[in-house]
């Protein structure tokens, strides 16, 4: 057993370790270590799990006390949205899973709800068709289980899109909740934090933040994207008031030009960890035929400036090596951890096909490096 000092990309957990397994795979091809609860799994009511049509967007919190546990954070939902609207993205509500070591999940069903969900829709307003998790963050302080998770959620509102049509819950804003008792039960904010810009796109959604510790005046930083009905693209907001409220600071980072680029369309999901004196920014790009790949890029303390790693290629393709067949369709909603060895981690959502449903799963990079050589199934 080897006790190591893991500070969160979060906030750092001064002082404290964990124990990093030693245990060792001869995998070559990864499998899903979270998926969609059993459809047969009911309460005494009939009432199905929230996540028994798929799980996606890990969020995970290592440890911060010898010996604690780690979260995963998840949302899914059931083959539907709230009011039995029908789902087009694998939103819906969010849930709890938690791991000794981050590889091996049990999850934690609130006893609170119905379904089990830890955080789901209102039931009106500008949340309440759909929600889903997309940081969790512990606040700097003494208290580690003060935990704020920022979330997206959308309406009723129908938007128009493509010929003759349109669509419930794309209008999405960027909002906050509240726990105090380590991600149990959550309060949500009065309203949004973020709305949408008009000319970014239909929605600001998919936020990730990093976080400062109360000494540093440096703003916090949070990246969410936007869709225009053409691209995805990455933009950016400041607070400096610990996420009350929050200033737009533009452009982050989009796709490429060339039609022949595996990010042609742009730029989605994505998440951002300390990194060699910057940060490292794992991202979903989407090429001209709708496949979904994972990229990487990084930003320089000194200069500030985004600039795509690996020579702009994909670090990670759906259904090749180290991933699984399992993820051959699509990959996406990175969250890339920084491990004390200098090792990364990046847990994904990834499915077969069409009909399959969404799980997660996790590859490891034991160099630290970005490239595609680098990465090893769990």
């Amino acid at each position: 057993t080897i006790l190591v000092v893991l500070s969160s990309r979060k906030n750092d957990c001064h002082g404290f370790s964990i124990e990093k397994p030693t245990t060792t795979t001869s995998a070559t091809s990864s499998f899903p270590i979270l998926t969609a609860s059993p459809e047969n799994d009911l309460d005494s009511s009939n009432v199905p799990k929230f996540d028994v049509g798929c799980v996606a967007n890990p969020v995970i919190l290592p440890p911060c006390t010898d010996g604690g546990e780690w979260q995963c954070y998840y949302y899914g939902n059931a083959g539907s949205w709230n009011h039995g609207l029908k789902c087009f993205l694998p939103t819906g509500s969010s849930g709890l899973a938690t791991s000794k070591d981050g590889l091996s999940w049990t999850k934690v069903f609130s006893d609170e709800t119905r379904d089990g969900t830890i955080l789901g829709p209102s039931e009106n307003g500008w949340d309440s068709v759909h929600t889903g998790v997309g940081d969790v963050i512990r606040v700097p302080g003494e208290d580690a289980n003060e935990l704020h998770m920022y979330y997206f959620g959308g309406d009723e509102e129908e938007i128009s899109f493509g010929p003759g049509g349109s669509i419930v819950g794309f209008r999405m804003r960027i909002g906050r909740a509240k726990s105090y008792d380590n991600g149990r039960t959550w309060t949500k904010d009065d309203t949004f934090l973020l709305d949408y810009d008009e000319s970014e796109g239909f929605f600001a959604s998919w936020p990730r933040i990093v976080a400062f510790d109360d000494d540093s005046k440096t703003p916090w930083k949070m990246f969410y994207h936007a869709f225009n009905g053409k691209k995805w693209r990455v933009y950016g907001a400041e607070s400096i008031d610990g996420g009350d409220t929050w200033v737009r600071t533009g452009l982050v980072l989009e796709g490429s030009e060339s039609e022949d680029d595996f990010d042609f369309l742009g730029i989605g999901t994505r998440d951002i960890t300390r990194w060699k004196d910057g940060l490292l920014m794992i991202y979903e790009g989407v090429d001209q035929k709708g496949k979904h790949r994972l990229g990487a890029a990084y930003c320089d303390s000194n200069d500030n400036k985004w600039r795509k790693l690996n020579d702009g290629k994909p670090i990670l393709e759906p259904g090749e090596r180290p991933l699984g067949e399992w993820t051959k369709q699509v990959i996406g909603t990175p969250y890339v951890l920084s491990m004390p060895d200098g090792s990364l981690r990046i847990y994904h959502c990834a499915k077969n096909s069409p009909e399959a449903k969404m799980s997660i799963g996790v590859v490891v990079s034991e160099s630290g490096g970005i490239e595609p050589d680098c990465w090893t199934a769990v």
